[in-house]
């Protein structure tokens, strides 16, 4: 009898053991979709007002290097910050362009008040100009300093895109 107690034991506990590891994964899926969904406005637009097209389309004219440049910047924007931090190297790998020719246009950007350059070791956040171009609903308009990191594969160490598992360690949100 006591045997096919400890059996039947054993049973729901692994039983349960499943149904924990399952409930698991499914917050783990969840907690992944909410951070990629998190920065998201639907359809993914900014907005720009007139004055400032003016301006972009002095920019395309005068340094296209920098007006695409910018484009990547405003790409990647984060939402209610209107900040991205991305090396030169990686912005000169998405526009393929020399790394000399990124850091001549990112100096043209701040010296005509597009951009704000913040120093982050040795990369830099560029703060776009709220007046040009924000994201985020009307009406909430607003340069809180915050940035989205952009880490390009061309920066990364070799092995980087060899998924490890990590240890799971409490999270408090």
């Amino acid at each position: 009898m006591n045997n096919d107690y400890t059996i039947q034991l054993v049973e729901q506990n692994k039983k349960l053991n499943d149904l924990l590891q399952n409930t698991v994964a499914q917050l783990e899926e969840e907690r992944r979709f909410n951070m990629l969904a998190k920065n998201r406005v639907t359809g993914g637009y900014y907005m720009m007002n007139r004055t400032a097209e003016k301006n972009l389309r002095a920019l395309q004219k005068s340094n296209p290097t920098a007006a695409l440049v910018f484009s990547v910047i405003r790409e990647n924007m984060q939402i209610g910050t209107n900040a991205v931090t991305i090396s030169n190297p990686a912005l000169a790998k998405i526009l393929e362009k020399s790394v000399r020719t990124i850091a001549r246009a990112t100096k043209h950007l701040a010296d005509h008040a597009y951009v704000q350059i913040v120093k982050v070791g040795n990369t830099n956040t560029y703060v776009v100009n709220e007046q040009v171009a924000f994201a985020g609903s009307v009406g909430q308009r607003k340069a809180v300093f915050s940035a989205t990191v952009v880490a390009h594969e061309c920066e990364q160490e070799k092995g980087w895109d060899e998924v490890k598992k990590l240890k799971s360690v409490p999270i408090m949100y």
